[in-house]
């Protein structure tokens, strides 16, 4: 028989799917811009992106 997953691990499941799919999503957008040549838009979106990896790494180096 299986092991129960735990709350936590669920609450972790879903904040690891919430920032990957947010990152994708963003990712895309970026894309999208850059082949659009609309630089005012891939600026932000690119700062966005820096921003969740900066809380990433934060929250990463929180837990050690």
């Amino acid at each position: 028989m299986a092991t129960p997953i735990s709350a936590d691990d669920i609450q972790a499941i879903n904040h690891i799917n919430y920032v990957s799919n947010n990152m994708h999503s963003l990712t895309d957008d970026l894309y999208e811009d850059l082949m659009d040549r609309d630089h005012e838009e891939a600026k932000i979106k690119a700062k966005n992106i820096i921003n969740i990896m900066n809380e990433l790494i934060k929250s990463l180096s929180d837990e050690i």
